[in-house]
């Protein structure tokens, strides 16, 4: 097993890259996210790294944290998501994104992803929600996040309804709200605070 690889970007393409480690090019997969955050050919660079051999045809995916590698051993283990789809989706959302998608059920947000349909989606959220710890879903890139007391995890029902009601994607919604600490705040407060959030793209 291949756990990652450490060497220098060789090439890029829209797929993955090419990493020379010691005079050998292994090519890697990657989700698009990823490889637009790559660093210049001839950078060094750390790949966390997936290794399958299907059908005698060797594959290397990778990824730059260990979230997304972790989301993508989540991903595959559920019945009929491939290493494809789960490149595609981890492409799409970012880590908390996705994790946000899943605990809200936001069936659309995950279905952006290339290839993936309804079905996908909800079978995704249907196997992975009791496998995401909420309280880790908030503090991914989040600095407010840090300020929230680990009793304050549950969502304002109201302000997300109603932040919904105004445009807002369940995931999104989900997302701002718990991210506010509500403890003293009625939901109106709730809701103007999130809006202001949201328009500021905190």
């Amino acid at each position: 097993m291949i756990s990652f690889l450490r060497g220098i970007i060789a090439s890029k393409s829209e797929n993955g890259a090419v990493i020379d480690v010691g005079g050998v090019g292994f090519f890697v997969n990657m989700p698009s996210s990823d490889i637009a955050k790559l660093g210049e050919v001839g950078e060094n660079i750390t790949v966390n790294t997936y290794f399958q051999i299907r059908d005698e045809e060797p594959q290397m995916y990778g990824f730059l944290t260990s979230d997304e590698m972790s989301y993508f051993n989540k991903l595959i283990s559920i019945s009929g998501i491939g290493p494809k789809a789960a490149l595609a989706i981890l492409g799409t959302l970012s880590v908390e994104d996705l994790a946000f998608a899943i605990i809200s059920e936001d069936v659309k947000a995950i279905t952006r992803a290339p290839g993936v349909g309804t079905k996908m989606a909800q079978r995704v959220i249907l196997e992975l929600k009791g496998k995401i710890d909420t309280q880790e879903a908030i503090g991914r890139g989040s600095s407010s996040a840090q300020n929230i007391p680990l009793g304050g995890v549950r969502a304002d029902t109201g302000a997300v309804n109603a932040l919904i009601a105004l445009g807002a994607s369940p995931s999104e919604a989900q997302k701002v709200v718990m991210q506010i600490d509500a403890s003293a705040m009625s939901t109106e407060d709730i809701i103007k605070e999130a809006l202001r959030r949201m328009s500021n793209g905190i």
